[in-house]
């Protein structure tokens, strides 16, 4: 009798010790799908905002405002709205620095003052993951954003906005080797075009 109990006992601690095991390995392979998704999930949103970000450029070029980017504030409009409009795929704000600066308030500087300066994560390379989550075996791709805004042949207008070098931070923090997605590239470039028609050839003389 106490021979079958202990036998029965060890039999029982041995299942445990399986289910566990199955348990653990069951928890790794959600996590990696979860944070795949996750992943999935803000490369579409970057697709997202970088196409509102040219429709923006190329309705603010299409209603007579200028495509340069130096000069008075009111000349670089379609530089500021495209560069605005794409702020929701653009990382972590590093200028103004200022936490009690609201992200409206900086904007609403940005698009009516000439000397306010905004910049982001993914404008012109700042891209910066924090070492106490990120192994320092990961270099961060330098991602830039640009824009380009002209008339075609038929008279309409059109914008290019894109990112270069887009980044995939949540796959370089829970596989930094590519082990488990050995498929995948360190970035890609995510753009889009916009084509608008041109109303400002009906009410501007060139």
């Amino acid at each position: 009798m106490k021979r079958t109990r202990h036998i029965s006992a060890r039999s029982r601690r041995k299942e445990s010790g399986q289910a566990i095991v199955e348990s653990m390995l069951t928890m790794i392979v959600i996590c990696l799908l979860i944070f795949g998704l996750l992943q999935i999930f803000q490369v579409a949103i970057s697709e997202l905002v970088t196409s509102y970000s040219a429709f923006t450029a190329g309705r603010s070029y299409a209603v007579g405002f200028s495509a340069e980017e130096n000069g008075p504030w009111w000349r670089c409009l379609v530089y500021k709205s495209a560069r605005v409009a794409a702020v929701g795929a653009s990382g972590k704000r590093l200028h103004p620095s200022d936490s009690n600066l609201s992200e409206k308030e900086v904007i609403v500087r940005y698009l009516t003052n000439q000397e306010q300066w905004l910049e982001y994560e993914y404008w012109w390379g700042g891209n910066d993951y924090d070492r106490d989550f990120y192994s320092n075996r990961i270099s961060p791709p330098s991602t830039h954003f640009s824009y380009s805004a002209s008339t075609t042949g038929t008279g309409n207008a059109l914008s290019r906005t894109s990112f270069s070098d887009y980044p995939f931070p949540i796959m370089d923090l829970m596989d930094p080797d590519r082990t488990w997605f050995d498929t995948i590239e360190d970035s890609r470039d995510v753009s889009a075009t916009a084509e608008v028609y041109n109303h400002a050839e009906d009410y501007m003389q060139p």
